[in-house]
């Protein structure tokens, strides 16, 4: 079963290997020997397995090498439908925390996936795909079923920044392991992408980063420097009087 980390617990039957094991052990020979020079057998017998039993279960190397992620995509996929009311970004972002934990859980068998996605583009291909679908989980959660507004538009954006952030920060652990899982730095980059678009998502309309508004000022043809510099200094405070300025609209 998946317990939402990624992880598998132990399968029954005469003490099978668990599936995070056999995984592990795949992982560390498509290391050893390469990932196309390794077969099913190859692995089979490094996990202890037969390849009946090997096959059962996983099908293909592909399979093998991204089981877990399955396992997790699918406990993502419960855990939004399960999700109550409340706060969509808080619970997108919730997700997406899930998903980095379940690296982390087993960063030895993820530093070497992660090397193998690198080195073979048919992996690469497979990792995008699953990509492209926790992006899909995400912004139809966000939207609520809604198309063609802005809270659809939105839900796009927002599903797509936390997919960017996640992969991100997860991309730079993975390449430095030996540093400790970054969560500080997980949700800065969490709260940084979904600044503004959020309050569309909780109801309310965007405002721009960091609370600042925006003027725009647009005056006929002719007016004087003067008279422009004063009247948008008054938008900008009203509550205090225009400084002076020179002929030029110069302080």
């Amino acid at each position: 079963m998946a317990d939402g980390t990624g992880r598998t617990g132990t399968d029954g039957g005469g003490g099978r290997p668990a599936g995070h094991e056999v995984v592990a052990a795949a992982v560390r020979l498509f290391e050893r020997r390469g990932y196309e020079a390794t077969t099913m057998g190859d692995v089979a017998e490094e996990a202890g397995l037969s390849r009946r039993s090997l096959f059962r279960r996983f099908g293909t190397k592909d399979d093998i090498l991204f089981a877990e992620h399955e396992e997790l995509y699918e406990g993502v996929r419960r855990f939004l439908d399960a999700a109550p009311g409340g706060d969509p970004v808080a619970t997108v972002t919730t997700a997406a925390r899930m998903v980095f934990q379940g690296y982390a859980a087993e960063p030895d068998t993820s530093v070497r996936r992660f090397r193998l996605v690198r080195a073979v583009p048919r992996l690469r291909d497979r990792e995008i795909a699953m990509t492209a679908r926790y992006q899909s989980a995400f912004r139809r959660y966000l939207a609520g079923g809604e198309r063609d507004t802005e809270r659809a538009l939105a839900a796009e954006a927002v599903a797509a920044s936390v997919i960017a952030a996640h992969n991100h920060v997860l991309r730079s652990w993975l390449r430095e392991p030996e540093h400790p899982v970054p969560w500080d730095r997980f949700d800065r980059a969490m709260a940084f992408v979904t600044e503004g678009l959020a309050d569309v998502l909780r109801g309310g309309p965007a405002r721009p980063r960091g609370g600042e508004e925006v003027v725009v000022a647009v005056y006929p043809a002719g007016t004087s420097p003067d008279e422009v510099a004063r009247r948008v200094r008054t938008a900008l405070d009203p509550g205090d009087p225009p400084p002076a300025v020179d002929s030029r609209g110069r302080i």
